[in-house]
């Protein structure tokens, strides 16, 4: 009986990890996939979009503008959270 109980505990267990796994790709796929404005990427640093530009559009430690001027929502945070 003990056996059997240690072997649903573990395949439970299994189900959960699994299960939270997915979730947390799927949360970082969808932080990855969102694209911000520069106008986005300014509120987000409360300032205005000139502002934005004149000091950090094109600082070497800011993440770099994509293609269409659109940056990665998920370096943007990652940015503001080690700064």
């Amino acid at each position: 009986m003990d056996n059997i109980l240690m072997s649903l505990s573990d395949w439970i267990k299994e189900i959960i990890e699994k299960t939270v796994n997915k979730l947390v790709q799927m949360k970082l796929d969808e932080l990855n996939a969102e694209l911000w404005t520069r106008e986005k990427v300014a509120d987000r640093l409360n300032m205005s979009p000139g502002t934005f530009d004149k000091y950090y559009r094109h600082d070497k430690n800011f993440p770099k503008e994509l293609p269409a001027v659109r940056w990665k929502k998920a370096e943007i945070i990652a940015w503001l959270n080690n700064k």
